[in-house]
């Protein structure tokens, strides 16, 4: 592989990983979010009085694959309905089960992509190394 080869794929590499990065954030806050919904569920079905839903303004992209779209996070993250029910704890917790499935897919993706940029800077530094011994 030539050197502007290497340092292309490297680039490219240094991108995903910079993306699956940035997912992996916004998976691990909409998994944040959600925890707090569920607290404050909980919180909510243990008073009398019941709690009130916050409101949401933008809607954020879908996230992938079969991973929760952003309607549903919005949803359950802040309801529009006030009433809640024990059933909206296990809502709750099935939405948190996909998130963690997406999750683990996505860091191993980032742990993927950063092995394959390891593994091609380590050969374009051999072909440099090897290339100025014999210039």
């Amino acid at each position: 592989m030539s050197a502007k080869a290497s340092a292309d794929r490297i680039a490219d590499l240094r991108q995903r990983r910079r993306d699956m990065r940035r997912e992996l954030a916004r998976v691990r806050w909409w998994r944040r979010l959600v925890a707090a919904r569920r607290e404050l569920t909980v919180a909510a079905l243990a008073r009398p009085d019941g709690g009130e839903g916050l409101g949401l303004e933008a809607a954020w992209e879908a996230l992938a694959a079969d991973a929760p779209t952003s309607r549903e996070l919005e949803a359950a993250v802040w309801p529009e309905r006030t009433r809640v029910t024990p059933g909206s704890i296990e809502g709750l917790d099935m939405l948190d089960a996909r998130l963690d499935t997406y999750e683990a897919r996505v860091a191993e993706n980032l742990e993927t992509v950063t092995a394959q940029m390891v593994k091609v800077m380590g050969e374009a530094h051999r072909q440099d190394v090897a290339e100025r011994r014999y210039a």
